[in-house]
């Protein structure tokens, strides 16, 4: 849409933020005969997801706190009925298989054919793009994870200066300007409930640190009893590309060296939509209508869905000894350039690089949480269209 052409990113031309649209490549009419088998399975499935919801959080909200004394107890109990729960969410939905996959940059009997002897576990990080509440669930059910968002400060006094296009990696200063980067506060858990909801919401600022919130990556991976995944983006996109990096996030003390754990980058893929089956992505702040008008929104009463998660191998991964971020940035467009005059957002770069060439998309190193909040309110105006 042209209307929307000043949040399409100068340097890729990809527009991060606007929901995808399928194909026109049925009859109105052939659509509109199916819309009530749509309407009726969507709802049908809908309500069987909001009985699997209340049976999570009864017991793994409710019961499951008696047994907090004991931690092993606890996060065996709790960690079983997470992954009942949000696999039968997923499967409501539409993901019967799911299929994962490990990556490497390397080449040769080393390389891409290498498997990992070891999984995420406690005081490990998993750095991760976000597209959708799909990607919070199967996070849920494969590792129960503690959810950590950054947060921002509200002082525009702290506000770093916008930057230009050789910051973005567009070749030129003149071309474009992002808005002004509020500070890290630092990183705030989010339970599963609450991390879903905010699914398409931005960042949160305060002006003073909330109660709760972890200063840094490495104190919030030293205390947390489970491993810790972050959702650096702060916010969801339409899966096209990796958004800009909240300012301070990811700093080297967070990620670099595997003293404190392995790094591990995951990159979820969802299909493009198809008529039949609008797209996953959830890029806008209303996750339950989305999940009723897109994601449960098929004729058939047992839809099938593609979910396709890609693994970095921690060999290669920011805590791997051979992770050099000045190598990374060197053969990435823009360079080192691209973290501009500030040494600690080499890192961070680094880090947003890596993940992007996991999942083999793009950067928009001009678009973040902070254009979306624009987008978002110029969405509003516009009346949704």
């Amino acid at each position: 849409m042209e209307k929307y052409s000043k949040w399409r990113d100068p340097a890729t031309g990809i527009q991060p933020f606007l929901p995808p649209v399928p194909p026109r490549t049925v009859s109105p009419i052939f659509v509109a005969i199916l819309t009530p088998f749509s309407i009726f399975h969507s709802l049908a499935r809908a309500l069987l997801l909001a009985v699997v919801a209340l049976i999570h959080i009864v017991l793994v909200e409710g019961v499951c706190l008696i047994f907090i004394p004991l931690p092993p107890l606890y996060r065996t109990i709790s960690s079983g009925l997470t992954a009942v729960t949000c696999r039968l969410g997923l499967a409501l939905m539409g993901y019967w298989w799911i299929t994962t996959e490990l990556v490497s940059p390397k080449r040769g009997k080393t390389g891409v054919a290498q498997i990992s002897k070891t999984g995420p576990r406690k005081g490990d990080l998993i750095i991760t793009n976000w597209t959708s509440y799909v990607d919070v669930l199967y996070l849920a059910f494969r590792h129960n994870p503690t959810f950590l968002l950054p947060v921002f400060s509200s002082d525009s006094t702290h506000t770093s200066a916008p930057t230009t296009g050789r910051h973005t990696g567009t070749g030129s200063a003149n071309i474009s300007t992002t808005f002004a980067q509020p500070p890290l506060l630092g990183y705030l858990p989010i339970s599963l409930p609450a991390l879903i909801a905010r699914t398409g919401s931005l960042s949160e600022t305060y002006s003073t640190p909330p109660k709760g919130m972890y200063k840094t990556l490495r104190e919030a991976r030293r205390k947390e009893n489970r491993l810790v995944a972050l959702f650096p983006e702060g916010t969801t996109s339409n899966g096209r590309a990796v958004l800009r990096f909240g300012e301070g996030t990811l700093a080297e003390g967070d990620v670099g060296g595997d003293d404190e754990g392995i790094v591990w980058i995951k990159f979820f893929k969802h299909t493009p939509p198809t008529p039949f089956a609008p797209s996953a992505t959830c890029s806008l702040p209303t996750p339950l209508s989305h999940l009723i008008f897109s994601t449960l929104y098929t004729p058939t009463p047992t839809p099938s869905r593609s979910l396709h998660i890609r693994t970095l191998h921690p060999s290669a991964s920011p805590s791997s000894p051979s992770f050099l971020p000045s190598e990374i940035l060197a053969n990435a467009p823009g360079g080192l350039d691209a973290a501009g005059k500030d040494h600690k957002a080499v890192w961070r770069e680094a880090c947003a690089t890596v993940l992007a060439e996991t999942g083999r998309v793009r950067r928009v190193k001009g678009m973040g949480w902070v254009e979306k909040k624009a987008f978002l309110e110029y969405w509003v105006r516009s009346g949704r269209r």
